[in-house]
């Protein structure tokens, strides 16, 4: 039990530091690393890449959680799934929305600000968590 709840907590902790730090420049930091002739240099480059980064990284923080409340193997699968459409399809169709239409500044339209709060904000784990709690409500009814 106090491990599960260290699984939660820890996850938790780590979707607090990814919204706390969102205007940090994940290429700014591999490219300090890289060698020069790897850099990360177009804009629309460095917007994809930290967007992307950023969901993998919420996108792996929820599926902890969803573990630790759960401790279902089937559940972390369909997550993983959702999670993974979102990745590839989802993420992909905003990335040509947004930089076509706005480039890739910070702001955005009212339709592109909820379609990001929905790719890269937890929302959809959210939705997930309450989706498997209606699940299991279900199997349980007599």
């Amino acid at each position: 039990m106090i491990k599960r709840y260290g699984w939660l907590s820890l996850a938790i902790l780590a979707l607090f530091f990814i919204y706390l730090f969102q205007r940090v420049s994940y290429a700014a930091v591999l490219n300090s690393i890289l060698p020069r002739a790897w850099e990360i240099k177009n804009a629309n480059a460095v917007f994809v890449f930290n967007r992307t980064l950023r969901l993998m990284l919420n996108d792996a923080a929820c599926m902890v959680i969803i573990w630790a409340l759960f401790k279902e193997a089937k559940y972390v699968r369909a997550a993983f799934l959702v999670f993974l459409g979102e990745l590839l399809i989802i993420l992909p169709l905003y990335f040509i929305i947004k930089l076509s239409l706005e480039g890739d500044s910070e702001l955005s339209s009212p339709l592109l600000s909820q379609v990001h709060r929905m790719i890269v904000n937890p929302l959809l784990m959210l939705l997930l968590i309450v989706g498997f709690i209606y699940q299991r409500w279900q199997k349980e009814k007599p």
